[in-house]
């Protein structure tokens, strides 16, 4: 049966951190079928969907990746997937929109504006948020990938947004995007 896991690695950025841990998974003849990988502050943080060989457990996975750990000071942990949660969920017929927030730095963007999406059952599949620094003025920018129910009219979902963007004196612009299903 098939053995799949969910390693998180976050430490120092620095580099070499992804090449020694991916080279534990190689060199152990696990298979990353899925993962998200960056730099958040001075930290390196990555999560990967790792199948293990057949005949290889888990914890001898984390008795070889605790080296990595100790050179590099990372924290790293593990957790099973069970069959169920390895099924891709289904999105129906789900329009992926990017949506891009501008502003001012302030309390409660991130919250207000996923509030929002979720009550109107809009899923974020993906997030950054940055402040950027130009001209001593820092700007924050949050990035979200999301699918749109079919039944949703963008156009509405849309003037909602804007409507909250007002209230938070912030910018916010929905684009269609193309998906992309391998």
């Amino acid at each position: 049966m098939k053995k799949t896991i969910i390693i998180t690695a976050i430490g120092k950025d620095r580099p070499g951190i992804v090449a020694a841990v991916s080279k534990v998974l190689y060199e152990t003849g696990c298979n990353i079928e899925d993962s998200s990988m960056t730099i958040l502050g001075n930290d390196f943080a990555m999560i990967l969907m790792v199948t293990l060989p057949v005949k290889y457990s888990a914890s001898a996975l984390e008795k070889k990746l605790a080296a990595v750990r100790n050179k590099l000071g990372l924290s790293i942990t593990q957790r099973p997937l069970k069959p169920a949660e390895l099924k891709a969920a289904n999105t129906g017929s789900a329009v992926p929109c990017m949506i891009s927030v501008y502003g001012t730095d302030k309390t409660g963007i991130v919250y207000r504006i996923s509030d929002f999406l979720s009550r109107n059952k809009v899923n974020i599949t993906d997030v950054e948020t940055k402040i950027l620094t130009a001209d001593k003025i820092p700007v924050y920018v949050m990035m979200l990938e999301v699918n749109v129910p079919s039944q949703t009219r963008i156009p509405q979902l849309t003037k909602d947004l804007t409507a909250l963007a007002q209230e938070l004196h912030i910018d916010i612009s929905v684009k269609l995007i193309e998906s992309y299903q391998l």
